[in-house]
């Protein structure tokens, strides 16, 4: 996918791109909203983790949850942990509203003190959602639209649906909100303290390319997951076959099929990153089609899946290693493809990264006088 320039007569502008200009303002201040929303959000889970500290409560999380050895936190005391996320809580608070103060100056900060405030912004929140989340969100997430289909009929299912208030589960939500959070605040001081235009990288045509690589990749990784869990249906790759079996006798294999479809539909919207159809609503579709597909309804969701992903893939690998060998050899179509979890979360935060660095450039170019970008799709 290359990116080059269009036609700057005003006569050959299209009607989407003489309205970009309204939807970036409108873009532009909802970024400054929800920036300023993170130092707050973290100021409140700073303030409750010393509540909890403060009163002696002791919540199920670190070494006190179940399945310790899938967590990088599993064999650390609750107390522990909550203070962890106290520290964390009031360090992006405090660092937030410093990084909304500068962006408020007239003053551009000094070149050293701009890359190391962005390598620690980026750095600090990526490091605690490694440290607090683990696999369980993930399936969950995964899992979620089946359990509330079937909850009203089936009571283990509503059993299941309860391990969404468990106090680990609401700890790893609330580390992912904030990091999404957080994530606006550093956009919004690194987009403001820039000074002249973005680094070659950063360009829509560099975004585009880089970008559609990425997308390829983080469609790969699911498709190759859903395609073993579709051939369980059928034989049993790289599974126990007693299990499987016994798997096709109950129903338990059912969930695996469900995640499968529920990556490659994941596999399919990621392509979308990089076709026209994911710039703009296909004209069969009800309602929205032909309608400019808003930048946040594709960067927000794949950038949620890949905070989640990542983190999930970790633990995965740590569930592996505190295996017996046996085990593991027997059953490598169903641990296989997670251990590749990192590379695929990476590559969708790159990809999502692309995709908004690219319609974000072509929206500014749209919306500036006389000239116009065009990307042409391969």
């Amino acid at each position: 996918m290359e990116t080059e320039p269009a036609s700057t007569e005003p006569a050959r502008r299209t009607e989407p791109a003489r309205r970009t200009g309204p939807r970036t303002d409108r873009s532009a201040r909802r970024t400054l909203r929800v920036a300023r929303a993170a130092p707050v959000y973290w100021a409140l889970v700073a303030v409750l983790a010393g509540t909890l500290l403060a009163t002696g409560t002791s919540l199920a999380v670190g070494s006190a949850q179940p399945g310790t050895d899938a967590s990088v936190l599993g064999g650390v005391p609750p107390a522990v942990v909550t203070a962890a996320v106290g520290a964390l809580g009031l360090l992006l608070a405090v660092a937030g509203a410093a990084m909304l103060g500068a962006t408020a100056q007239p003053a551009r900060p000094g070149r050293a003190l701009r890359a190391a405030v962005l390598a620690a912004g980026w750095t600090v929140p990526a490091a605690a959602v490694v440290a607090f989340v683990d696999a369980q969100l993930l399936s969950l997430a995964g899992y979620l639209p089946v359990l509330l289909l079937l909850a009203p009929f089936l009571e283990g299912v509503r059993d299941a649906l309860g391990q969404v208030l468990e106090p680990a589960t609401l700890l790893q939500v609330v580390v992912v909100v904030g990091v999404v959070l957080w994530a606006h605040t550093v956009l919004l001081y690194q987009r403001a303290t820039a000074s002249g235009g973005p680094p070659g990288w950063a360009r829509p045509a560099a975004a585009a390319r880089w970008g559609s690589t990425a997308a390829y990749v983080a469609a790969a990784i699911p498709t190759l997951y859903a395609l073993t869990r579709f051939t369980w249906l059928v034989y049993p790759l790289g599974f126990d076959r007693q299990a499987w079996e016994a798997g096709r006798a109950d129903g338990s294999l059912l969930p695996g099929i469900w995640l499968g479809v529920f990556a490659l539909l994941g596999a399919l919207l990621t392509v979308g990153l990089t076709r026209p159809w994911g710039d703009v609503f296909p004209r069969w579709m009800p309602v929205v089609g032909g309608r400019t597909v808003p930048v946040g309804a594709a960067v927000v969701p794949a950038s949620v899946v890949a905070v989640l992903i990542v983190p999930a893939g970790v633990s995965m690998t740590l569930q592996l290693l505190a295996a017996p060998a046996g085990p593991v050899t027997e059953n490598w179509g169903a641990i296989g493809p997670t251990l590749l979890w990192p590379l695929w979360g990476l590559a969708l935060g790159a990809a999502a990264l692309g995709y908004y660095l690219r319609r974000r450039g072509e929206e500014s170019a749209t919306a500036g006088p006389g000239s116009a970008v065009k990307t042409t799709y391969r």
